[in-house]
């Protein structure tokens, strides 16, 4: 899957960002380097809440499925 950024801008000036196709952490780069030209245009964007994604919504991005987890009896 390609990689994205979609950002929306709120009523109230708030900015979410969303990252999708990115491998493991390398978004937190992203967002780093997002933020560094943002900041070049004279915009500062402070993080506020980040959200992690989910195994399944990553993989759901990345077209992979997850194995079901199956709960084993033992005795």
């Amino acid at each position: 899957m390609a990689r994205s950024v979609r950002a929306e801008i709120g009523a109230r000036r708030e900015i979410k960002v969303e990252f999708s196709g990115f491998p493991g952490e390398s978004c937190f780069d992203e967002a780093e380097r997002l933020k560094e030209v943002l900041k070049e245009l004279g915009l500062w964007a402070i993080p506020v809440t980040v959200t992690p994604k989910t195994s399944s919504e990553i993989a759901r991005e990345i077209g992979e499925e997850i194995a079901e987890k199956k709960k084993v009896l033992h005795s």
